[in-house]
């Protein structure tokens, strides 16, 4: 009897450029997934399943984000193509640790969003490689992985295996923490006013928080100021400036430059395309945005005042000497 082919030569260690969208929340891959978003990328990471219910991470350079073995999540990447994913198969894994290290592979900790230079700099070098045309080789690429299972099982390894989970919030604290995050968005928010909340110290408030979560107390307010200038630039005529200060902005400036890092386009180009006056992105965000054929109109008639305003004579004025 023959073998079957695809389950005997199916690769140990796969890369490549993720598309907008991954669904793996029906069938949880066994394969340790890294995902290193290029620059101006970014990836947000649904889990679910029993341990993870529900856990949300959002990750953007220069941070990598790690998902361990039989976790089924969704990913979503803007812009698609521009977020490197290493696969690493389980058998591989465990049996790389076996050799290198000599005892049982350790489980990876819950996703998350990490500052991981050794990862970053071999992600750097790979996604170069594929935007040049020149993939790896599959023996190139397994070469390389054992470095990479090593780096996973000393820094990513969970000690909750054998000693107790670290400590997190309890469900109606956060709940508390969330509440008070809605009813303050357009005020300043402080990480020692969210620790008030639960009687807790900032420090140990924040550790809790982003177990919780998966996203550290400041990217998670931030989210949430962009969420609600996103509601409010679909569902109101606000001027962006009062729109800023209403999502917690301290200037027009900085809100546009937020939102743009986190939307994937201007305030302006996200209201337009809500009116269906530009294909810059839909309202839902899931597509990226243009500002070509939303703008070019205006910025023909803004030029074409400008040239009108220059053609007039100019006023004779007296002119004065001084001697």
């Amino acid at each position: 009897m023959s073998e079957t082919p695809a389950a005997h030569h199916k690769p140990l260690a796969n890369l490549s450029l993720l598309p907008a969208v991954i669904d793996d929340a029906e069938k949880p891959r066994d394969a340790i997934r890294i995902l290193i978003p290029g620059d101006g990328a970014a990836a947000s990471i649904a889990c679910r399943g029993d341990e993870y219910s529900e856990r949300s991470v959002f990750v953007r350079a220069p941070m990598v984000a790690v998902i361990p073995l039989d976790q089924a999540c969704r990913i979503q990447c803007k812009p698609a193509g521009e977020t490197l994913m290493l696969e690493i198969g389980g058998g591989l894994y465990e049996q790389q640790v076996r050799d290198t290290l000599g005892g049982a592979a350790p489980r990876l900790t819950a996703a998350h969003a990490s500052i991981d230079p050794f990862i970053r700099e071999i992600g750097n070098a790979l996604h170069s490689e594929l935007l040049h045309g020149h993939p790896l080789t599959s023996a190139a690429l397994e070469a390389l992985t054992p470095l990479i299972v090593l780096h996973l099982a000393r820094h990513y390894a969970g000690s909750a295996v054998t000693a107790a989970p670290a400590p997190t919030l309890p469900q109606h604290k956060l709940k508390r923490v969330q509440d008070y995050v809605e009813h303050h968005l357009s005020e300043s928010i402080l990480v020692e006013h969210l620790a008030a909340e639960v009687h807790l110290s900032p420090y140990h408030f924040a550790r809790m928080f982003r177990k919780a979560t998966g996203q550290p107390p400041h990217l998670y307010v931030v989210m949430r100021r962009v969420e609600r200038a996103k509601a409010l630039l679909r569902d109101t005529e606000l001027a962006l400036v009062d729109l800023a200060a209403e999502a917690g902005f301290c200037t027009q400036c900085h809100f546009t430059s937020v939102f743009h890092r986190y939307a994937g386009c201007t305030p302006l180009a996200f209201r337009l395309s809500c009116r269906g006056e530009s294909n810059c992105m839909n309202c839902a965000g899931d597509e990226p945005f243009s500002l070509v054929s939303a703008c070019k109109q205006r910025n023909t008639q803004s030029r074409a005042k400008t040239a009108q305003s220059f053609a007039r004579p100019a006023p004779k004025c007296p002119v004065l000497f001084i001697h």
